[in-house]
């Protein structure tokens, strides 16, 4: 479960390079970098066209995150945005397995011995993904921790694991081993079960931020977090036009998707993986077999808030194109482009007036 930048969708157009920070995002975790990282603020160069586009950038939750302002006054559009990234700073804080005070580790680190006193936040994400898990079937599953712990190891080595470790390792996940009582306290049942949220907090992160910026004020904008955006508002009285990453060609946009005041996150297998003997071996694990999921190269998500679009594109993703474009429709305003492993594009019948796909 991961993307990096500048993993789509990306808003289309002329820009900073977004090539920076590839590799420092993992969806199934986060990549905790240091303060000095985190501490870049950047104001770029307007166009002349738009005289009043404020672009912003810090890194948070191990990735690049981006915070488009249409405003008045840069002063002022800076400070909202340094808001912003604080936001999202706080979200990593509580919901990061790297930060050993944080929510999640500490749920961890209790597994299988004692209940774990939560912020209403975590309880709220946690909740979420436990949603989303029922819908899917267990195609989304958070408790995918030791997984992704097993199979990052494999990467650096560049070799799969032992089917008898990957076995070994699916008995500590399921997600109907986390469990949730009356008092917002959370268990995990088993020891060394682990539960890794990157798969759906930073989705959250980005809509905790988009709130604060529509409370300050701002109507047009774009919060993106490592390729999981929402955007509200128009650029000059149009739809922001969002830019979905050729899944095999890292530096060609293959589709440009128009849309306003709506969430849109991408899973794709180009994002963390290796080749072994011909065989790609991606990040986004199937819950059900501990190998990564087959049957799809990238799935986009559109919906109206991002902490659901981040979930549904890994789940849709596990499914594979049939069951997962199937569990989309029957989802009240969702809409989804999938690219199948053999390069075929699937997607929602509300797309096909909003899409352009790149020759």
């Amino acid at each position: 479960m991961s993307s990096n930048p500048p993993s789509s969708p990306l808003p289309a157009g002329p820009g900073p390079d977004r090539g920076r920070g590839r590799q420092a995002l993992v969806k199934g975790g986060f990549i905790y970098l240091s303060t000095l990282l985190f501490c870049i603020l950047t104001t770029y160069p307007t166009s002349s066209h738009s005289a009043n586009l404020f672009k912003y950038h810090q890194v948070a939750m191990g990735t690049v995150v981006e915070i488009t302002l249409i405003g008045d006054d840069e002063e002022t559009a800076k400070k909202a945005a340094l808001q912003a990234f604080q936001e999202i700073k706080r979200i990593e804080y509580l919901m990061s397995p790297w930060i050993e005070s944080s929510d999640v580790s500490r749920i961890n680190q209790a597994a299988g011995r004692e209940w774990v006193e939560v912020s209403m936040e975590t309880l709220e994400v946690v909740n979420k993904a436990r949603e989303v898990s029922e819908l899917s079937g267990g195609a989304f599953d958070i408790t995918v921790g030791p997984l992704v712990q097993l199979w990052r190891k494999a990467r650096e080595r560049g070799i799969p694991p032992e089917m008898g470790d990957v076995k070994k390792t699916l008995n500590l996940v399921n997600f109907k081993n986390l469990v949730v009582n009356p008092e917002g306290k959370i268990l995990l049942k088993k020891r060394a079960m682990e539960i890794d949220l990157g798969g759906i907090a930073k989705g959250y992160a980005v809509d905790k931020a988009f709130d604060l910026l529509i409370n300050l004020g701002y109507k047009n904008l774009i919060a993106n977090a490592g390729g999981d955006l929402r955007v509200g508002g128009t650029k000059l009285d149009q739809p922001w036009s969002i830019g979905i990453q050729h899944p095999r060609e890292s530096e060609k946009i293959i589709a440009r998707i128009s849309i306003s005041d709506a969430a849109i996150a991408t899973s794709g297998d180009y994002e963390k993986f290796f080749i072994h003997q011909g065989r790609r071996y991606h990040h986004i694990l199937n819950p059900k077999d501990g190998f990564p999921a087959e049957g799809c190269q990238s799935v986009s998500i559109i919906y109206k808030k991002g902490i659901l679009a981040d979930a549904l594109a890994t789940a849709v993703f596990v499914l594979g194109p049939e069951k997962g474009y199937s569990l989309s429709q029957r989802l009240e305003g969702v809409n989804c482009l999938i690219i199948d492993k053999e390069g075929k594009n699937i997607l929602s019948p509300n797309l096909k007036d909003r899409i352009s796909f790149t020759p």
